[in-house]
């Protein structure tokens, strides 16, 4: 790509997220988006549209898609939107090719599996120097692309990176909040993709809204526990990138990780799941990394252990709802 990209932005990652993201900070800039497989490039830069993952949305011309990652690495921001898991995989790449300057945003949600980090952890881990955002909250990408109203959260430690970004996110339909709680706004969006799944499987099961709520409830109690052993703030749990995320996400069928909830209550595999989706639903990484965390820092997480156990020791749903249900009576 020979266009000059000093002054561009960047995303890695042509997903749902990452492209109506482009197509939000495209109203004000021209943006630079990098997508893994070249029939979505194609798409993008000849039909202005993303057929595989965001359909029938129109595109502005000011994207410009790229499957050469390297084309990213002269801009001053770049949001990363890629899945976590890949993401260590994906920044390696730019080692020796990004600039101090550099502003990374971290806009995808889950903790990396080997290491444990969440995505700012990561992304500082390889470059200490530069400075990180988080954006992160109540956030269907298909509801924003469509231009139906939201509010988000973006977290720096630095005020100015804080308001530099939600300057360029704001639009009429799409509110920032600014927060200072990087790690606290990343665990809930992190642990509500698992949380989503057990959702899905006692809506799957018709178990009543009571059950429902019940279970929404519980997982915060436990997104609390892992958040204060990280040392987040209680008052970021309370707002977008917490409750309101989890609360999204476990009450919403269009969420991937609450669909395979439900897939899974009426008895299909995971593999079965997995072999007729595009992408892997974040969830099913995520509850792998906290089962290592809670062991590592001696957390009690009943709800995460059971979604693990069903989904990796191929537990009785039904045995697995009974035992929770039966534990012992506790204090909330």
């Amino acid at each position: 790509m020979k266009a000059n990209t000093k002054k561009q932005i960047a995303i890695i990652g042509a997903g749902a997220w990452g492209t109506a993201l482009a197509n939000i900070l495209a109203k004000k800039q021209t943006v630079i988006l990098w997508a893994k497989e070249k029939s979505v490039c194609d798409n993008i830069n000849k039909l202005s549209e993303n057929k595989r993952y965001l359909p029938k949305i129109k595109l502005s011309k000011k994207i410009t898609c790229t499957t050469s990652i390297i084309d990213v690495a002269e801009c001053e921001i770049i949001f990363l939107v890629s899945p976590v898991q890949y993401l260590s995989s994906n920044l390696i790449k730019l080692k020796k090719n990004i600039k101090a300057k550099t502003i990374f945003v971290c806009c995808s949600k889950g903790i990396e599996m080997n290491s444990l980090k969440l995505p700012s952890e990561i992304v500082s881990s390889l470059f200490p120097k530069n400075k990180i955002a988080v954006i992160s909250g109540p956030n269907f990408a298909s509801e924003i692309a469509r231009g139906l109203p939201a509010a988000t959260v973006v977290a720096s430690k630095s005020d100015q990176v804080a308001n530099k970004i939600a300057l360029l996110i704001k639009s009429p339909i799409l509110r920032p909040y600014l927060s200072d709680d990087i790690i606290g706004s990343q665990i809930a969006g992190a642990l509500k993709n698992i949380y989503a799944i057990a959702s899905g499987i006692v809506f799957g099961k018709k178990y009543g809204e009571n059950a429902v709520a019940s279970i929404i409830s519980r997982s915060f109690a436990e997104i609390k526990i892992v958040a204060q052993s990280m040392n987040a703030k209680k008052s970021t749990l309370a707002g977008l990138s917490g409750m309101g995320d989890l609360f999204l996400t476990c009450s919403s069928k269009e969420s991937r990780n609450f669909s395979l909830g439900t897939d899974l209550a009426k008895g299909k595999t995971l593999n079965q799941i997995i072999e007729k989706k595009f992408s892997i639903a974040e969830g099913v990484f995520t509850v792998r990394a906290l089962k290592k965390l809670s062991i590592e820092k001696k957390l009690d997480l009943p709800i995460n252990d059971a979604i693990y156990k069903v989904l990796y020791r191929k537990k009785n749903i039904d045995v697995t709802i009974q035992e929770l249900l039966n534990r012992p009576i506790i204090k909330e």
